[in-house]
């Protein structure tokens, strides 16, 4: 049994799931948000079941679990708790839902959530790169007017600004949430922005002209690169190619060095990932530069778009627990 571990409104799970019931795959969907009122517990003499939409699950059934995108447990509505309460009950559910994953083997999960927590710092990152020969850009994480000013110059005059964590802003109203793309600055942005700098750490690397993006998906040991090339009116690669919707972009199936496809491999393995989503571009000197690993990113679309079939390729890895 294959366990689906994500919330209900997850597009890529849905993708995900009805390829796995064109295959005649034995799978169950766990979506969080919905799951407290579907779902009864037994543990009873070392006997743990989990029952779900009158399916019933029991951990030595599990051959994999699929992480994908739960969110915290919701309570039914209609359920009236106080406030402390309600606390209480979520606190007990998860600490129940989280009893009977926890029996489920590590190596049975694509990926693991501790193995993917630990792998979330973009800053740790960067420095396990260099450990594993990987090019990065040039990189400043301050709050520092002045050394902002001396990276600058480094830099001369071309720098950009991303986020440290995920880039995206919750306002009250839903509609007015914000995604934060990564921007160039200019000396003059620079001066406007001294007061608001010294807020909180931001993050700068020297901008890299690029002939295209590269991401690369991570399944085990298969290795699947596709190159992004998305133009600006001057035909330099786009800064960041998530503008717009990735409207007017185009891919391109590559394969990788050997030298790097192995250090890509062993940087994986070091956090002890099944799946990771690569983020690299190549420049004009015809360098590949490292930026990122997501060991939770999106792929569905590049199979979508028919430049992939990772999907073929995570079921494959679903009814194969790595050891």
């Amino acid at each position: 049994m294959i366990i689906v571990l994500s919330n209900s409104l997850d597009v890529t799970s849905d993708y995900v799931c009805s390829r796995l019931e064109h295959e005649g795959l034995d799978y169950i969907r766990l979506n969080t948000d919905h799951l407290i009122e579907k779902t009864e517990l037994l543990y009873k003499f070392n006997y743990l079941l989990l029952s779900i939409d009158n399916q019933t699950l029991t951990p030595d059934k599990v051959n994999s679990v699929w992480y994908r995108r739960p969110q915290p447990l919701r309570l039914p509505e209609g359920k009236k708790f106080e406030k402390g309460e309600q606390a209480h009950a979520l606190s007990e559910w998860s600490a129940a839902i989280e009893g009977f994953l926890s029996h489920i083997p590590t190596h049975y999960w694509i990926n693991h959530p501790r193995n993917n927590a630990s792998a979330s710092s973009k800053l740790e990152q960067l420095s396990r790169a260099k450990k594993f020969e990987l090019t990065i850009p040039r990189t400043l994480v301050t709050q520092s007017f002045e050394e902002v000013i001396q990276f600058w110059t480094e830099c001369n005059g071309k720098i950009v600004i991303k986020p440290i964590s995920h880039g995206y802003i919750e306002r009250d109203n839903p509609q007015e949430d914000t995604v934060i793309f990564t921007n160039e600055f200019t000396l003059d942005k620079l001066k406007e922005n001294r007061d608001i700098l010294c807020l909180c750490p931001t993050l700068f690397q020297e901008k890299v002209k690029k002939i295209c993006d590269v991401r690369v998906n991570v399944i085990d040991k298969e290795v699947i690169a596709t190159a992004i090339y998305a133009s600006e009116r001057d035909k330099l690669q786009t800064i960041d190619i998530r503008r717009n919707n990735m409207q007017y972009v185009r891919y391109e199936s590559i394969k990788l060095p050997y030298s790097l496809k192995i250090n890509l491999l062993d940087i994986c393995r070091s956090y002890q990932l099944r799946f990771a989503a690569i983020d690299m571009a190549i420049n004009t000197d015809y360098e590949w530069l490292f930026f990122e690993i997501n060991p939770n990113g999106q792929w569905a679309w590049l199979d979508l778009e028919g430049v992939t079939d990772i999907g073929s390729i995570l079921l494959n890895s679903m009814q194969s627990p790595s050891l």
